[in-house]
């Protein structure tokens, strides 16, 4: 009986450390295989964050852009504005000068 025993004992002993062992090895061939899909598509993963930078660059450049022209727009309203206001000025000077002069 103690045979039977050794031989149960030494079976169960045997399959547990070999699926211990099994198990390891599948994890580390995963590992692997995980660092090799990064390695290789790490080159096109670079080359897609350049473009999307070199994207990001562009569309501050054209943003500048506009914020200049912007500005620029806004002084030239602000000088017609002035110039409006001075012309007002200048109606209602001569359309005093005229009551006046209708009235004499």
């Amino acid at each position: 009986m103690t045979n039977i025993m050794v031989a149960v004992v030494s079976a169960i002993g045997g399959g547990v450390m070999t699926g211990f062992f099994n198990v390891w090895q599948a994890k580390l061939k995963n590992q692997g295989s995980n660092e090799s899909v990064y390695a290789d598509h790490t080159k096109e993963l670079f080359e897609r964050l350049d473009q999307i930078t070199q994207e990001r660059d562009d569309l501050k450049d054209q943003v500048n852009d506009l914020q200049l022209k912007i500005d620029y727009q806004s002084n030239i309203i602000e000088n017609q504005g002035k110039t409006i206001d001075a012309l007002n000025k200048q109606m209602g000077e001569l359309n005093n000068k005229f009551d006046l002069w209708e009235e004499s």
